[in-house]
């Protein structure tokens, strides 16, 4: 069995080299940021197939539509929240690493801003 969606890209509050707010509550800056992003994926798989193996290889491409150079360890690192939201939908049963397993993130370009997101693959494994 394999799921393959097209998501939101994670925003760049995510990205753990973002610049953050010099005030003593910056904290809240990336927490609102994680809390949305993870609402927002959960709510875009309503009504998505759930996940009913035992484990799963999940896999992110992230797809952009202009030629900037981008760190594919960062992207990876910003949709963790993201991993949380396909876990909150129902989607995949956990994140732990008895349920789920990461293939490798790749970077596609792409034509059109309209094409931009992350595809992701949850592929069964046992």
């Amino acid at each position: 069995m394999k799921i393959t969606l097209l998501l939101p890209l994670p925003p760049k509050e995510l990205s753990p080299n973002a610049s953050k707010p010099w005030s003593s509550n910056a904290r809240w800056f990336h927490i609102d940021a994680r809390k949305e992003y993870r609402e927002m994926v959960a709510l875009c798989c309503f009504g998505q197939r759930v996940a009913t193996g035992k484990r799963y290889r999940l896999t992110e491409t992230y797809r952009f539509a202009d030629k900037r150079k981008r760190d594919v360890r960062n992207l990876f690192a910003a949709f963790k929240a993201g991993e949380d939201g396909l876990v909150d939908a129902g989607i995949l049963p956990g994140d732990d690493d008895s349920v789920l397993e990461h293939g490798s993130p790749s970077i596609e370009r792409v034509k059109t801003k309209a094409e931009e997101g992350v595809l992701v693959e949850i592929e069964e494994i046992s």
